[in-house]
C-alpha cells in the first residue's frame, strides 16, 4: 500500500479520506489547504519540502483542482513523488472499479482530457528552457506525446458516441414495449447497490468503499405481474467536477433516460450533512438533464439510525419538495434488513402505473 499525504479542507475532510482510503492509500499525514495557494506550488512551501525529504512518502494528494502549472512545479520539486488532485484521484478510483470496456473507455477519455493542458505547458515551457519533457524526452518527445493523445481522444469519443447511439436505441425499444425503467441514484456509499440486490434478488458487489458500481446494471424485475427495468447507477459526490460528469455521459445517460428516479439517501448522516447530500443529488440531476421525472426518495439505513427518525424523514420530504418536482414519495427503508421494502415495492408499481 502506497503512503500518502494529503492536503484538504475542513469541509471535505471526511470524504477526501474516504476516498483516499478507497484508493488504497495510506494516509500519514493530513494538512489543511492554505487560505492563499502558493501562486507556483499551491500548497505551502515548507509543507512541500518536508514532503521532499521524507521518504516513507510516495503521493502527494491536493483534494482540490490544480492548475498544469502546479503539477508542472511539484513534480519537478518532488522528484519522482506521484502527485494526484481530486479530478485525478476519482479517476484513478474509477479504474479500480471500472467492470466494463464502456467505463475504462470513460475513464482514459477523462484522464487523457484531464492530462493534455499539462502536456502542453509543459511543451511551452521545454521550447524556452524551462522544462524537460515527460521522462526527459525534450521537446520532440512532448510534440509526439500530445500528438497521441489528440489521436486517443478522438478515437475514445467517437467510439463512445457509438455506445450512446445503441443505448438510445435499446431505451427506445424498450418505451416501446411499454417497459417502464426506474434509475437507481444518490450519494456514493448511500446503500444504492444493496437497495438494487433487495429489489432484484441480484448479488451485485456491495463494498464501504465508494464508488463500487462503475458502469449501471440494468434487471428486469416483475411487480404485480408488471414489468419494471430497474437500473443501477455510478454514485454521486458533492463537487463532482464537469470534466468527470462530461466524460461519464453516457453512465450517468442511464438517469437522464429512465422514465423515473429512486433517489436513495443515507439516514445515518447528521442533519447538515443530509441537506447538503439531497442539495448535491438534485443538482447533480439537473445538471445531467433531469427535469419533470418522478422522483421517489428512499430514506435508507434506517436500522442503524440514532435519534429521531420522523424529525429527518420531515425534513427530507419538505426540502425534496422544495428542490425538485414532482416528488413522488419519501419511504423510509433499510435495504440490508428489508425493512418496509414491501412498501416501497408498492409505490414504485404505483408510479410505474401513472406513467402510462
Amino acid at each position: 500500500m502506497k503512503s500518502a499525504v494529503l492536503f484538504v479542507s475542513e469541509e471535505f475532510k471526511e470524504e477526501a479520506i474516504a476516498l483516499v482510503k478507497g484508493a488504497n492509500y495510506k494516509i500519514v499525514r493530513i494538512y489543511k489547504l492554505p487560505k492563499s495557494p502558493n501562486v507556483k506550488f499551491y500548497i505551502q512551501y515548507d509543507k512541500l519540502q518536508q514532503i521532499k525529504n521524507d521518504e516513507e512518502i510516495s503521493t502527494l494528494i491536493v483534494f482540490e483542482q490544480l492548475k498544469p502549472r502546479h503539477f508542472i512545479n511539484l513534480r519537478k520539486e518532488l522528484k519522482g513523488k506521484e502527485v494526484l488532485d481530486k479530478i485525478l484521484l476519482l479517476l484513478e478510483i474509477f479504474a479500480l472499479h471500472a467492470g466494463s470496456k464502456e467505463a475504462k473507455m470513460q475513464i482514459e477519455l477523462a484522464r487523457l482530457k484531464y492530462e493534455l493542458p499539462i502536456i502542453k505547458e509543459t511543451y511551452t515551457k521545454s521550447k524556452i528552457g524551462e522544462q524537460q519533457g515527460p521522462l526527459g524526452a525534450g521537446t520532440y518527445g512532448v510534440e509526439s506525446t500530445i500528438k497521441f493523445y489528440k489521436r486517443r481522444i478522438n478515437k475514445l469519443m467517437k467510439e463512445l458516441e457509438n455506445i450512446k447511439a445503441f443505448k438510445e436505441k435499446s431505451i427506445e425499444s424498450n418505451k416501446r414495449n411499454n417497459i417502464p425503467s426506474i434509475g437507481i441514484v444518490g450519494y456514493t456509499n448511500s446503500g444504492k447497490t444493496s437497495l438494487f440486490n433487495s429489489l432484484t434478488g441480484l448479488t451485485q458487489k456491495v463494498d464501504t468503499k465508494l464508488f463500487t458500481t462503475m458502469s449501471p446494471k440494468r434487471y428486469a424485475v416483475s411487480m404485480n405481474n408488471r414489468k419494471i427495468m430497474l437500473v443501477d447507477t455510478v454514485g454521486f459526490i458533492r463537487g463532482i467536477p464537469p470534466q468527470i460528469v462530461d466524460a461519464f455521459f453516457v453512465t450517468l445517460s442511464e438517469a437522464k433516460y429512465s422514465d423515473a428516479l429512486i433517489l436513495v439517501i443515507d439516514s445515518m448522516l447528521s442533519e447538515n450533512f443530509l441537506i447538503e447530500t439531497l442539495q448535491s443529488s438534485f443538482e447533480i440531476l439537473r445538471e445531467i438533464g433531469v427535469s419533470g421525472k418522478p422522483i421517489l426518495v428512499a430514506l435508507n439505513k434506517i436500522d442503524k439510525i440514532d435519534g429521531d427518525l420522523y424529525k429527518k424523514l420531515n425534513l427530507i420530504e419538505k426540502l425534496s419538495k422544495e428542490l425538485y418536482s414532482p416528488i413522488f414519495d419519501v419511504i423510509p427503508i433499510s435495504a440490508l434488513k428489508r425493512t418496509n421494502l414491501e412498501l416501497l415495492r408498492d409505490r414504485i408499481y404505483q408510479l410505474t402505473t401513472q406513467l402510462s
